[in-house]
């Protein structure tokens, strides 16, 4: 096992397609791939809820491709809303007259795709299709980096100090996620980045309550409160006060400034 999340456990796979595409992901016979499948936590009888004390619980099919589905989605929109970003930042950078002074980093999400495992046709079945599906499966590109964590689902900043290795990977992040906050009037942003140095995997997309007239869309991960706090929470770094990039600083950011001061002060004095 390669892993176990909040919400899916993580396997290594091979994938060979019949008809191989041209994106990363199937593009080559026997390709190391993740295999990830949703599970509940299963507690003794009796016992309470211990956070190491679970065994793996499996849903049900009719309950398991709703959430495959979902994980599918939740991804196909945190690429839309990474492109967008970077859209942005080079549209910006291109027609801003001072060259940034920082290194911009290129990630991009994980290639994927929703897999089935069907039984054997039982005698008398005339086609395969008609079986029922008894597994379904998130097949993503293998990660072959130090997996990290860049920034927690229920926050907006990165979880990295300074000197952490991929500390500037994070901080640009939380830069994205302001670029998406901002240029989607405040609806909208990726959230629980974390991945390799280029790959990242697992997002979750967080939405204002007015998305959807507040019909939850992307699962149990989207906090709707942290979408609504991100002006109070998130601290404006490097990235976001590059003056090419346009954006508002937030009144975190400019507390923390002035405690700095303070803090600066009460020290000469």
């Amino acid at each position: 096992m390669l892993g176990v999340g909040g919400f899916k456990t993580a396997h290594p796979g091979f994938l060979t397609l019949l008809s191989a595409p041209k994106t990363p992901l199937g593009s080559r016979p026997r390709q190391k791939v993740a295999v990830k499948r949703p599970f509940y936590k299963k507690y003794p009888p009796g016992s309470s809820k211990n956070p190491i004390n679970f065994s793996i619980g499996r849903y049900t099919i009719s309950d398991e491709l709703p959430k495959l589905f979902r994980e599918a989605n939740v991804l196909y929109w945190a690429r839309a809303l990474l492109t967008f970003a970077y859209e942005y930042i080079d549209h910006c950078v291109a027609n801003s007259s001072e060259t940034p002074p920082f290194h911009i980093p290129r990630l991009r999400f994980v290639e994927a795709g929703l897999a089935l495992s069907h039984d054997h046709a039982q005698p008398g079945h005339k086609s395969k299709s008609m079986t029922m599906p008894r597994a379904g499966y998130l097949v993503e590109e293998l990660i072959t980096d130090d997996f990290i964590k860049y920034i927690h689902n229920m926050d907006c900043n990165p979880m990295l100090d300074p000197y952490e290795v991929g500390y500037e990977i994070a901080a640009f992040l939380a830069c994205t996620q302001h670029i998406q906050y901002a240029k989607t009037g405040g609806l909208a942003f990726i959230s629980d980045y974390q991945g390799g140095f280029e790959i990242l995997s697992d997002p979750q997309v967080l939405t204002h309550p007015l998305v959807n007239n507040g019909k939850d869309v992307f699962g149990d991960g989207n906090i709707e409160r942290a979408v609504s706090t991100f002006e109070k929470e998130h601290n404006c770094n490097k990235y976001c006060k590059w003056s090419g990039f346009k954006l508002k600083i937030y009144e975190a950011a400019k507390r923390g400034t002035e405690t700095e001061t303070d803090s600066a002060q009460d020290a000469l004095e």
